[in-house]
């Protein structure tokens, strides 16, 4: 489930190959049952689509920008509309920034132990034989090699078997998402940015979880991973459509294909995970939203698009505080 989830985050989250990105829509493999699910969830929640959004109160303009991390050639048109926005406004607030990345950079230098098991079992200790097997096999199909994925903690390798093979190159290669593609544009246009939470969130929401549960967590990405091209193409698929609500139930209904997991105990994990990796940090990104609108009369917020919509999402946290929210065309 853990797969499914960070790779929904990734896209709401040019690859160079990304013409292997690609299989038939998932979508259409769906039940009678799972499709009428799958509308009546989205149905049900506020802001289901759009991933240009302006908020307006009084004198203060914000306009929201949902993102992905990982780069398509699909951004670029995107990233062309959405330029004057980026360079007329007086604030920018990401997830991170260019300088936050930086700090990270310099503690996984000095500290090995945030990435790394430096002490204690490795991974093949840990997991049955032909679970790590498996496991190795999808890590060199990311140009992860074996002695190293042994050694990696178990939260960050499930992170990094959340991104499919088609993707993985152009990471390698240092092409990002419209996270960073607005980071440079505003740092040409000499705009500052702003990061909306500390450098470390990740590393704390998932560093600190117990062993077992990280272990548990990385046997659930390798058995997801059969799909891992397809269902990335079908989440990418829907981002660029705009239906960023419709990826994330999606993504809810495909974790439940997990094997020897229970439908309550899939919806139970997912449920947790909503809340840590997107409901709690949207609501702790509200104070820092007012002191900037507070601050600025413009100001441009681009986060994944998997923040925007929902009861708890940045958009609907906006309106409760007096924004009138209006869809822009991209």
């Amino acid at each position: 489930m853990l797969r499914i989830t960070l790779t929904c985050l990734l896209i709401c989250c040019a690859i160079p190959a990304f013409a292997r990105c690609e299989g038939a829509s998932l979508l259409d493999t769906m039940s009678a049952d799972q499709t009428a699910e799958l509308a009546a969830s989205v149905e049900a929640t506020p802001f289901q689509k759009g991933l240009l959004w302006q908020a307006q109160k009084g004198d203060t303009t914000i306009h929201l920008v949902g993102t992905m991390h990982v780069y398509d050639p699909r951004l670029d048109p995107i990233l062309t509309r959405i330029i004057p926005l980026v360079t007329s406004a007086d604030m920018i607030l990401l997830e991170t920034t260019k300088t936050a990345e930086a700090q990270l950079q310099a503690d996984l230098a000095s500290k090995p132990e945030l990435l790394f098991l430096t002490e204690g079992p490795t991974l093949p200790d840990m997991l049955p034989e032909a679970a790590w097997q498996t496991l190795a096999d999808q890590a060199r199909a990311r140009q992860i090699p074996a002695f190293m994925a042994a050694k990696f903690q178990p939260w960050y390798l499930a992170l990094m078997l959340g991104i499919p093979p088609c993707a993985m190159e152009g990471m390698i290669t240092g092409q990002r998402g419209l996270d960073h593609m607005i980071m440079d544009q505003a740092e040409e246009a000499g705009i500052p940015t702003k990061a909306l939470e500390p450098y470390d969130t990740l590393f704390t929401l998932f560093g600190n979880e117990p062993m077992e549960e990280q272990i548990e967590m990385l046997q659930a990405t390798i058995a997801m991973n059969r799909e891992a091209d397809a269902l990335f193409a079908t989440l990418l698929d829907l981002y660029f459509k705009g239906e960023h609500v419709k990826a994330w139930h999606f993504s809810r209904l495909a974790a439940r294909d997990m094997p020897d997991v229970s439908r309550d105990d899939i919806d139970a994990m997912f449920t947790e995970m909503e809340e840590v990796l997107l409901i709690r940090r949207n609501l702790n990104w509200m104070p820092l939203i007012a002191d900037a609108a507070a601050s600025h009369d413009t100001v441009l917020i681009a986060v994944g698009a998997a923040h925007l919509g929902g009861d708890q999402g940045v958009l609907n946290l906006l309106a409760k505080e007096g924004y009138t929210l209006t869809r822009l065309p991209l």
